[in-house]
């Protein structure tokens, strides 16, 4: 026979964990009535080594300490009644609780973004002002957008991604019977700014591929330049994807950065259309078979210390290690202003190839495939001001279609009154 638990003087076990050279507090068990999985974890700031013996005996037990007053703090939220959580338990406290649940099934970039936002801008500015989860109101989260926005000069876009973490934090609260309304549905969120980035014609492309040729920039920004691929999807493309005897390549995989900023391969796509295959142009086809050939040579080269853990990776160094993604990024924003190009950072290598080729004759239907939007309304949302261009022009066809009509219309006129 299960024994009794009594959950009012229940306290959570817990454990003290060294990461990076830090103690860090962690709760990770089932509660023992529901089964739900709670876990909780927190930084003490504290190092594990210090300059002296006497001073890392201090820290030990200070840990100990906290991790007692913490296991008290969570223990009393998940098993007072519901109206002592809803008095006691701050935002920020919650938010954090929230921000731990939801890690479970989602992908790490997603997990790294939430938290980067959450971590590193909401609590921080939250927490000093101690709001409690039933006290928070619509108008303390739009001072925090007035605060972003006009004194941190936060982008509108970067606002609007706080304000869906938000929203969803207190959605989950309000399910919880926690508060009575969701108070970041009662908020103006910034109107999102659209997105035109510059635009380099091809043979200027051309020009900066040649001057970076040999790097390792070349790889990504070749693919991107050719054919307008993300920057994940140019650093993660496999050999496993192309297929040089039918002449396609598989858009099936992107790079990307786990919680710890490590890197991995991501062969589930964001979208079903993200996954799509593309014609393998001649160029395109040599240019592999060149970084192929390279690749088997460095194998020779290196030996035992080549990375044969990324084989199938197209996009790697000489010694088979991954390149990073910050990498791409920084170098190329380097390298571009070096040859003079202002203002040119890599993801306008996708915005370049979607504009030469429209220019060139794609339309949108074709540019949707190629980039891999899920809707066409994507791609136009994106690219609005091709469609301006595209009304432009059409302005003129009617202008010229009505000066040729009303001249018509004054000849025949004239033939009537001979």
């Amino acid at each position: 026979m299960q024994e009794k638990i009594d959950i009012k003087n229940y306290l959570l076990p817990g454990r003290i964990r060294k990461k990076d050279g830090y103690y860090h507090l962690v709760i990770d068990t089932i509660h023992p009535i529901t089964r739900e999985k709670i876990r909780h974890s927190e930084s003490t700031k504290l190092k594990v080594i210090e300059e002296s013996k006497r001073k890392n005996l201090e820290n030990e037990n200070e840990a100990k300490y906290r991790l007692k007053l913490f296991r008290e703090k969570w223990s009393k939220y998940h098993f007072s009644d519901s109206k002592d959580k809803t008095e006691n338990i701050y935002f920020t406290d919650y938010l954090e609780k929230w921000l731990n649940n939801i890690k479970f099934g989602l992908q790490p970039s997603t997990i790294r973004g939430y938290s980067t936002n959450i971590e590193s801008a909401i609590i921080p500015y939250f927490k000093p002002k101690n709001i409690l989860l039933t006290g928070l109101k619509a108008r303390h989260i739009q001072e925090f957008y007035t605060y972003c926005i006009d004194e941190k000069k936060v982008s509108p876009n970067t606002v609007i991604r706080y304000h869906a973490n938000i929203r969803k934090c207190l959605q989950s609260a309000l399910k919880q019977e926690l508060v009575i309304s969701n108070q970041a549905d009662l908020v103006d969120k910034p109107k999102k700014k659209l997105y035109i980035a510059n635009v380099l014609p091809i043979s200027k492309l051309l020009i900066l591929l040649r001057n970076i040729e040999g790097t390792h920039l070349e790889i990504p920004t070749f693919f991107s330049v050719y054919y307008g691929l993300r920057r994940g999807e140019a650093a993660g493309l496999l050999w496993s994807n192309v297929d040089f005897k039918n002449k396609k390549i598989i858009i099936g995989n992107t790079l990307i950065e786990g919680e710890n900023k490590e890197l991995l391969n991501r062969k589930s796509l964001k979208t079903k259309s993200s996954y799509r295959t593309l014609e393998l142009i001649p160029e395109v086809e040599k240019f592999l078979l060149e970084i192929k050939e390279k690749q088997e040579e460095n194998k020779k080269l290196f030996k035992g210390s080549y990375n044969h853990k990324y084989s199938d990776n197209i996009c790697v160094k000489e010694n088979g290690d991954l390149i990073k993604l910050d990498y791409i990024t920084k170098k190329f924003k380097e390298i571009s202003k070096k040859f003079g190009y202002d203002d040119i950072h890599f993801h306008c290598l996708r915005h370049s190839f979607a504009t030469n080729m429209y220019d060139e004759g794609m339309d949108m239907k074709e540019l949707q495939v190629w980039l891999g939007h899920s809707s066409i309304s994507t791609t136009m949302d994106i690219y609005l001001h091709f469609l301006e261009k595209k009304m432009k022009e059409s302005a003129k066809i009617l202008e010229n279609a009505m000066k040729n009509g009303k001249g018509e219309k004054e000849e025949i006129e004239n033939n009537d009154k001979k």
